[in-house]
């Protein structure tokens, strides 16, 4: 599932619980006000009018996980105080059984535990001391069974959650990386350059970026086998990770074409740099391996397009093959 993707799923969820918790607000506070609960349906008829109002904006709003955060805070904290004022025999403390099953929904493992933990705990607290009060509704098996039936339902659904985000990884590195080399994928290559090309824009900072072709890989591959293709492949995606920096983004374009994206970085530093350790690192798996790099660069003073930054260093690339052809070197660059 793409980031997008899990954010519609979550706003989708938000917007459910929203209309059903209005609704039971609404309609406990009209009841809480005829039984003499006056102060606790003011404040019911409050949270539920601020729940209306994150509704009105939950499909345009850049900050979901934060307005969710919100949400279960004022809908725990509107639980949690009803147990404290209300009589047992409403029943109102069964809500707490959800509260594992919204936070996870909503804000995932690493966030939903936390909350859980301090709205799970606080609830059964504030039972346990109404049962050290000596309430005559309220006994010490309440208790027993409303922790139980929360841990229980609370280690369920960390399990759920704890799975499913392993899987949505898994899915994700599927969908973006390449299964040979590890690398990303072309899938992903047009999004990424021009999600940095507008971050450097914002900084004014210059992109640069290379486009890398094995010199004749067919005839390897053709003489040497695909075996033998593949640890080329493989050598040469393991030579570009190893002096990669870790704001850059490497990408195996297809067949023996790979594409690096070098953020605040000129093309004179990335050819004179980049270039030499490239070839350095490589001399040292594979000899007599030659490659063909193409570079291009845009900013600080003008910025191109993706799609004419990857044209303009196709073609350098293809010069440089040219080029290699009348005078081979082990690794040619433009």
């Amino acid at each position: 599932m793409k980031k997008s993707e899990e954010y519609q799923y979550r706003r989708s969820v938000l917007r459910v619980l929203l209309i059903v918790t209005i609704f039971a607000a609404s309609f406990f506070a009209v009841f809480n006000w005829t039984v003499g609960l006056k102060t606790y349906a003011a404040i019911e008829a409050i949270v539920a009018a601020f729940w209306c109002y994150i509704l009105s904006i939950l499909n345009t709003t850049r900050h979901l996980q934060r307005w969710s955060f919100v949400y279960l805070c004022t809908f725990y904290s509107l639980v949690l105080l009803g147990i404290v004022i209300s009589s047992l025999k409403s029943g109102l403390f069964s809500w707490i059984l959800i509260f594992p099953i919204l936070s996870y929904l909503l804000l995932g493992r690493r966030i939903g535990t936390a909350i859980t933990c301090v709205g799970i705990f606080s609830g059964l607290g504030i039972i346990g001391w109404r049962v050290w009060q000596q309430t005559p509704e309220v006994h010490w098996i309440i208790l027993a069974n409303v922790g139980l039936c929360a841990v229980a339902i609370w280690a369920m659904s960390y399990v759920y959650e704890s799975k499913r985000e392993t899987v949505v990884n898994h899915l994700q590195e599927m969908a973006t990386r390449d299964p040979l080399t590890s690398l990303l994928n072309m899938r992903t290559m047009h999004a990424t350059l021009t999600y940095i090309l507008r971050r450097a824009k914002r900084r004014s900072e210059s992109v640069a970026v290379a486009y890398i072709d094995i010199n004749d890989f067919k005839v390897i591959n053709d003489t040497q086998g695909h075996q033998r293709g593949n640890e080329i492949l493989l050598a040469v995606a393991s030579a570009i990770n190893a002096i990669t920096r870790p704001e850059d983004h490497a990408f195996r374009h297809g067949g023996d074409e790979f594409f690096i994206i070098f953020a605040n970085c000129t093309q004179a530093q990335a050819q004179n740099i980049y270039g030499q350790r490239l070839a350095a690192e490589l001399s040292s798996t594979v000899k007599d391996l030659s490659l063909s790099i193409g570079y291009a660069q845009t900013g600080i003073n003008e910025y191109i397009s993706p799609d004419a930054l990857i044209q303009q260093a196709d073609q350098n690339m293809y010069a440089v093959k040219y080029a290699s052809k009348l005078k081979p070197q082990s690794v040619a660059i433009a």
